[in-house]
């Protein structure tokens, strides 16, 4: 009886919330309410770590949905929520195993016996009886009040006459299949359960290198190994040391350089240095994967894999500067905020290389790790309104471009709106017409307390002030 109330009350606040409705408010409400109804559902699991960790995520980025809405932060919001139904089915599964059970769940959760052909003894008979029951009665009876009611308006005109007289305009029949959908979905998610072989393997799955004692064929083999490694990381060292060179040339000579020069050292060049970074740590990966961890002449190769992963940095600090000089005299940018993401990315990829070479660790402890730690930067950067970030640092500097200005609507509006910008870019925006337009004040600000959102709710209440000190 009790999962049937919480679905019961899972389609209904579903279909309030989302129901005709843009992403605000609700995502948070919403949050809240899976968190409840999970802990009613799940009271021994929900005070694990890594689930009390999801659903913090879940809730910080729904605030950010509320206060910004960008894109990121609604990726992140879903992925939140995944991650926080894949946690619950398994609090100790990895991150990747968790979203698969997270999204398994939201389809097939009600299913998961019979897919997995799980024959389960029946501890509470009552509320099995008690979910088919209540869809019997409700479901069934309406098809054939209105399958009946239709045949018999046919057969009796007068009958035909008060059916007519019923006025059910005030029934949205989108509403009650919202939810019935929100209903399917708490019903899938209510108790979710792992998909056992590949949680079961993920969970057994160990951080460690299996050490072992090597043979004599095994021995030449990691030896051999172990020599190509050395020559090629020793080769690596020795064209990385040239291009920092090269680097700091460039830095320091950066002003000689014309904008389109610049220009392409920052995003050709970025890019190409990051694919760079990428590959080091794969070839890294794949040199320490086996064997040469275990031999005792290994110390060579780990001393100059060390040196890499340290010039490595270097290059990457080069080109956080590259970066941070380009937009001091070019402004800001979102795709320059990406590269800035994605070479912290990589600077955590190369440390957790280093402590891969140092702890003998596997390859799934770097897709773990690097991962999770991904995602949690990832969601950081998301609870930032970049987009306003970057108009007022640009507006500051005297850097307007106002097509990107304009690109940046919605979540920019306030700045412009204090810079007198607003009018204009939206002018612009507007030029573009309906269909093509990516923003549009009367359609964004028409919002209930549902998908209330911070911006739109500014917008709204500064154009009313207008309005009134303007009749």
């Amino acid at each position: 009886m009790k999962k049937t109330i919480v679905i019961i009350l899972g389609g209904i606040t579903f279909a309030t919330l989302f129901y005709n409705h843009f992403l605000g408010l609700n995502t948070a409400v919403y949050a809240l309410f899976l968190i409840i109804a999970l802990a009613v559902m799940n009271t021994r699991s929900l005070l694990k770590p890594t689930i009390i960790a999801s659903a913090a995520g879940m809730i910080a980025s729904s605030i950010a949905i509320i206060m910004h809405g960008s894109g990121m932060a609604v990726m992140c919001y879903f992925l939140s929520v995944f991650l926080f139904i894949g946690m619950v089915a398994s609090s100790q599964a990895s991150i990747y195993t968790s979203w698969f059970n997270g999204l398994y769940n939201l389809f097939f959760g009600m299913f998961h016996d019979f897919i997995f052909n799980i024959q389960k003894i029946k501890e509470e008979p009552t509320s099995t009886y008690a979910v088919s029951q209540i869809i019997k009665i409700t479901v069934i009876p309406i098809l054939l009040i209105i399958l009946f009611s239709y045949l018999y308006s046919l057969a009796n005109p007068v009958f035909a006459e008060w059916l007519a007289f019923i006025d059910l305009s005030f029934i949205d029949g989108l509403w009650f299949f919202t939810a019935i959908l929100g209903g399917f979905i708490m019903g899938n998610i209510a108790q979710p359960n792992a998909i056992d072989p590949l949680t079961e393997n993920d969970i057994k799955t160990d951080n460690f290198l299996k050490s072992k004692e090597l043979e004599n064929p095994e021995i030449e083999k990691a030896k051999n190994e172990l020599q190509l490694g050395t020559f090629s990381i020793s080769a690596l060292n020795i064209i990385l040391v040239i291009v920092l060179i090269t680097e700091l040339m460039f830095i320091l000579n950066i002003k000689d350089f014309a904008a389109s020069e610049l220009s392409d050292a920052v995003h050709s060049g970025v890019y190409a240095s990051i694919v760079s970074i990428i590959l080091a740590v794969v070839i890294i990966a794949i040199f320490f994967r086996g064997s040469i961890n275990f031999i005792r002449e290994n110390g060579t190769l780990k001393t100059l894999t060390f040196i890499w992963i340290g010039l490595n940095s270097l290059l990457i600090a080069s080109i956080f500067t590259k970066t941070y000089l380009y937009i001091d005299q070019y402004g800001l940018s979102m795709k320059r905020i990406g590269v800035v993401v994605y070479l912290t990315l990589c600077l955590i990829g190369l440390f957790t290389t280093f402590l891969k070479v140092q702890h003998q660790l596997n390859f799934v402890y770097l897709w773990r790790r690097n991962l999770a730690v991904s995602f949690v930067i990832i969601s950081i950067f998301s609870l930032f309104n970049w987009s306003a970030i970057v108009t007022d640092y640009n507006l500051n500097k005297d850097f307007v471009d106002h097509k990107q200005l304009e690109r940046l609507l919605p979540q920019n509006a306030l700045i412009l709106k204090k810079h007198g910008l607003y009018d204009d870019a939206q002018q612009l925006n507007n030029s573009l017409g309906y269909s093509s337009a990516r923003y549009w004040e009367e359609h964004f600000t028409n919002r209930q307390w549902q998908d209330f959102n911070y911006i739109a709710y500014q917008i709204k209440k500064e154009n009313n002030q207008d309005a009134q000190s303007n009749p």
